[in-house]
């Protein structure tokens, strides 16, 4: 069936219309996702000075995943030259780590005066990226070091890794 331009710009009017009736000023703030409240903020809570003081622009900071809340995480990304560090706050413990068939290559230690571990992906055979999380209060914290694209890698990213972990968990809470 085919429509006159009248009747399209009749039927866009009307679409228009409904759009517009349908819309409303809602008051308040916003309330985070299920699982936000309480979370550790990296975004927030780390210093624009520490992020510069180890040698990233805070500019290149990165507010969640391309700017979408994720339930039960709070996340950050800065760029360096030929990688990415994202810092992901979140309400896992290290055992849920440790069980996700996900990832491999666990190694325990402490990060600062926590417990922690250092992983990777299990698929990840190229060192493409590292893990370092540590028990928190809250759950756990993950520092997570990964190449752009197919950029070559400089200097072993758990190296990176935990060279990132030792000068910005300070700021991580307990």
């Amino acid at each position: 069936m085919r429509m006159s331009m009248g009747g399209r710009l009749f039927l866009a009017g009307i679409l228009v219309w409904a759009l517009v009736g349908c819309g409303s000023a809602v008051e308040g703030e916003a309330e985070p996702l299920s699982g936000q409240a309480g979370l550790f903020d990296p975004c927030t809570d780390i210093p624009d000075s520490a992020i510069r003081g180890v040698g990233l622009d805070p500019y290149t900071k990165e507010v969640d995943i391309a700017g979408v809340e994720m339930p039960g995480w709070k996340i950050c990304t800065w760029s360096g030259d030929w990688y990415f560090i994202a810092i992901f706050s979140n309400i896992y413990s290290i055992n849920d780590i440790r069980n996700n068939p996900e990832y491999g290559n666990l190694v325990d230690g402490s990060v600062g005066s926590r417990q922690g571990v250092m992983f990777t992906k299990v698929d990840d055979l190229d060192g493409d990226s590292c893990y370092i999380a540590a028990e928190v209060n809250q759950g756990s914290i993950w520092l997570r070091v990964n190449r752009k694209g197919l950029r070559a890698i400089e200097e072993p990213t758990c190296g990176l890794a935990q060279k990132y972990v030792d000068e910005l968990e300070d700021f991580w809470p307990h």
